[in-house]
């Protein structure tokens, strides 16, 4: 990796420019075969630890993680912006204050999160296979992540109440409003679940009943009652990854079998260390 990273600046490249041919990474190249079958069909996420992040400023710490995705799989733009790393820390954003407004995301708060799946309202239907997050710093409490299985949560609610599926395989309206251009449609019709050989769920509450009053379809309570019973078996612990991530670790998660979620966090007082992970989208090579 310090041998690609020397060539590219020897050659004058930044993020924006670099290509995954300017990374080469013989001795990756197995290994990323085996976290791509990992990721595709095994468990479904990787935890990779200890890139010394302390060894690189950041932009070439990024470069690194970028380079070893791009090994992966196709990195995806997260934004109106075509962003290819996007920052996830606490920018000062208020979710009840400023939402409506382009760009307001929960990635840019300190607020918990509840379990959800990645989607570019910018890409529409073109939702990642894989989001990668890259801790460069981590906060001075809270900000672990949680991760649960859409087959292990499906089948759940298939044992317990089974009556609930059917509406959970129908489209709801999801709001777009955080990364919608004028012109577009203001929300995406999608389904939780949809099976076409496999399992895959969509899923973030909080953008669908915004969506459905943009929609002018209020919810009614045949469409929140599976919500609420999703959630309340997504928030039983026995069912759920729970992990703290340091510096220089990568985690590696499915977007379309695995929900992922994180705790709220208390961030340091000073700028130079507060959390900062970086957040790639990939759709896997063959």
């Amino acid at each position: 990796m310090e041998e690609a990273l020397r060539a590219i600046r020897a050659r004058g490249k930044t993020l924006s420019t670099v290509a995954a041919e300017d990374f080469p990474l013989p001795s990756w190249v197995a290994v990323a075969a085996r976290l791509r079958e990992e990721l595709r069909s095994g468990r479904g996420f990787v935890i990779l630890r200890g890139l010394p992040v302390d060894r690189f400023p950041e932009d070439e710490a990024a470069m690194l993680y970028w380079g070893l995705g791009a090994h992966l799989g196709v990195p995806l733009p997260q934004n109106v912006r075509g962003e290819r790393l996007y920052s996830v820390r606490d920018e000062g954003q208020n979710i009840q204050r400023d939402y409506g407004t382009v760009g307001v995301r929960f990635s840019k708060t300190t607020e918990r999160l509840h379990f959800h799946t990645d989607s570019a309202p910018a890409l529409l239907l073109n939702t990642p296979d894989v989001v990668g997050l890259f801790a460069l710093r981590v906060a001075m409490s809270g900000g672990e992540s949680k991760l649960v299985s859409a087959q292990t949560l499906h089948n759940l609610i298939l044992r317990e109440r089974p009556d609930l599926l059917e509406r959970l395989y129908r489209p709801y309206h999801f709001d777009r409003s955080a990364e919608w251009r004028p012109g577009e449609p203001r929300t995406l019709d999608a389904p939780v679940f949809t099976y076409n050989g496999s399992l895959a769920i969509r899923y973030f509450r909080f953008y669908i009943p915004k969506g459905h009053d943009l929609a002018g379809e209020p919810l009614g309570p045949a469409d929140t009652e599976p919500l609420d019973f999703l959630e309340s078996v997504a928030d039983r612990e026995e069912i759920q990854a729970i992990f703290s991530m340091e510096p220089g670790d990568i985690q590696l998660v499915n977007n379309i079998f695995i929900l992922h979620n994180r705790t709220g966090f208390v961030d340091y007082p000073e700028p130079d260390r507060r959390r900062h992970l970086l957040r790639l989208w990939l759709n896997l090579h063959p």
